[in-house]
């Protein structure tokens, strides 16, 4: 049997999502009495955001493949980071990384080519999104994107990071997201939102929208679980 590893803590909340998630998807297909494998390697967020803030990406790529070398030593047979911000630094670790990795990018990258999404609204971290993280890695694939404006982006920026990072939802906050959403799907005539933060679905669910969802965490962990049921 594979075992997962899971870079976590990026943040806390989202990392209960993947634990939860992959085993439910795992029971769904053997049964209530076979759980998978899965280690989790909680590290600080703080001290990797501290990294990418300040540029400073080889620390927190070795940040990164420290915690990923301890999955392997745990018994892990891949690994998966349960965040898009820390894919970042992706260059400088997939190629050094002691087991295979599993990238939310390419994975959500995937599934948005096969559903034939042509212009995607992208919300994320303001790290993430001024990273260019997802903007180049669709247009790599021939797919428009639509960023929010500087000010929307530190809006956004805002409203995830400490709150919803850490899992705290605040009613005014999800108005307000919703509504910097609809302005710019409504304005560029979008065909799908891109929730490019592992903990924006805590926000915002695919009822509260009128394009369709693309969930990054969701994506990420079927893809996990294809990969441990193979």
């Amino acid at each position: 049997m594979k075992k997962v590893g899971i870079v976590g803590g990026l943040g806390p909340a989202s990392t209960i999502d993947y634990y939860r998630e992959i085993i439910e998807t795992y029971r769904k297909v053997y049964g209530d009495d076979i759980y998978p494998e899965i280690v989790i390697d909680s590290i600080n967020m703080g001290k990797l955001i501290e990294g990418i803030t300040s540029n400073n990406f080889e620390s927190a790529a070795a940040y990164l493949l420290y915690s990923i070398s301890n999955l392997e030593k745990a018994g892990a047979s891949f690994a998966a980071i349960a965040s898009n911000t820390p894919h970042i630094v992706w260059d400088l670790i997939k190629d050094k990384a002691s087991i295979p990795l599993i990238s939310i990018v390419d994975a959500t990258c995937d599934h948005i080519v096969k559903k034939n999404y042509s212009k995607v609204l992208i919300f994320a971290t303001k790290f993430t999104m001024k990273s260019g993280l997802y903007s180049e890695a669709l247009t790599k694939r021939n797919i428009d994107w639509i960023l929010p404006k500087e000010e929307d982006i530190e809006i956004l920026g805002d409203i995830i990071y400490p709150n919803l990072e850490n899992g705290i939802v605040l009613a005014f906050d999800k108005i307000k997201m919703l509504q910097i959403a609809e302005k710019y799907i409504e304005q560029y005539k979008t065909d799908s939102i891109l929730l490019g933060c592992t903990e924006i679905p805590l926000m915002i669910k695919p009822e509260d929208i009128s394009v369709p969802v693309i969930n990054t965490t969701e994506i990420h962990i079927e893809k996990i679980c294809e990969i441990l049921m193979q």
